[in-house]
């Protein structure tokens, strides 16, 4: 695993909910659906086992195209830890490579955080490659601002789920 802090993406997002709100929309394939995967794109829930060794397995639809992928959950601890591996996958939950031109890590290890104050919850996302290549890991450092884009899309998808 590469750990050098310049291959780590880092984001924090404040939301207006406690932390056990926030982490459960994690938890349930009804929540996901809802909420998951980037503000363009149209995602459902194949498969959800929400513990440690389980699998979130989705599908992602825009102007035609299908792509799906997958989590690996490796730690969970309620309402302040989730641990992840993320990967584009295939129909069977597959690991494959990027549905797009430039050559990212197969797989991004993500650790979320969930820190509540006053009634907010801040969620502090780091990620970094998993077994990746010089070039693959230097293709995830430029595409950094890209991935702050889509996971904020994200998240404001998940801050208006919250909301309702």
């Amino acid at each position: 695993m590469t750990t050098a802090t310049n291959t780590t993406f880092r984001l924090t997002h404040v939301f207006h909910a406690p932390k056990e709100k926030v982490f459960k929309a994690f938890s349930t394939a009804e929540a996901l659906n809802a909420w998951w995967g980037p503000a363009e794109t149209s995602n459902s829930v194949i498969k959800l086992d929400f513990r440690p060794g389980g699998i979130f397995h989705f599908k992602m639809e825009s102007d035609g195209n299908v792509s799906y992928g997958r989590f690996l959950f490796v730690k969970i601890e309620p309402y302040d830890l989730l641990e992840f591996t993320n990967a584009f996958a295939d129909e069977q939950a597959n690991v494959v490579k990027a549905p797009f031109d430039i050559e990212i890590p197969k797989e991004i290890f993500y650790q979320l955080r969930f820190e509540e104050a006053a009634g907010k919850t801040t969620i502090i996302l780091t990620g970094r490659p998993v077994n990746a290549s010089d070039a693959e890991t230097a293709a995830f450092i430029s595409i950094k601002d890209g991935m702050e884009q889509g996971f904020g899309g994200t998240f404001n998808k998940l801050a208006n789920y919250l909301a309702q």
